[in-house]
């Protein structure tokens, strides 16, 4: 069983401690300061200067990130998968082409 710690994450200065799986620790870490980063981009562009208006519109950047993310993985996803089909069928016909030519030796 993975065991839980509490660690501290500080985002525009404020410290926040938050509790997760030790296991997880490096990937909590490296989300808090892309927060930090993406947070403290929007406050130096003068856009919003209170810190909940600060959190909302990063939020809704990186949610806005991941979903452009998503679409582009699930069309690649596609693009791969028509690709496949494309050489099964290749594959399938020469299978058939090379099972037709030794039945015709066979049978001679």
């Amino acid at each position: 069983m993975n065991n839980m710690i509490t660690t501290n994450i500080e985002i525009l200065g404020k410290p926040y401690p938050i509790k997760c799986p030790e296991n997880e620790l490096q990937s909590l870490q490296a989300a808090a300061e892309y927060l930090h980063k993406k947070m403290l981009e929007i406050q130096e562009s003068g856009k919003a200067i209170n810190l909940e208006r600060i959190a909302i519109i990063a939020a809704l950047n990186i949610t806005y990130e991941f979903l452009q993310q998503n679409d582009h993985k699930s069309s690649l996803i596609g693009k791969v998968n028509q690709r496949i089909a494309h050489i099964q069928d290749k594959l399938d016909g020469m299978m058939n082409s090379i099972l037709q030519t030794e039945l015709v030796y066979t049978s001679e």
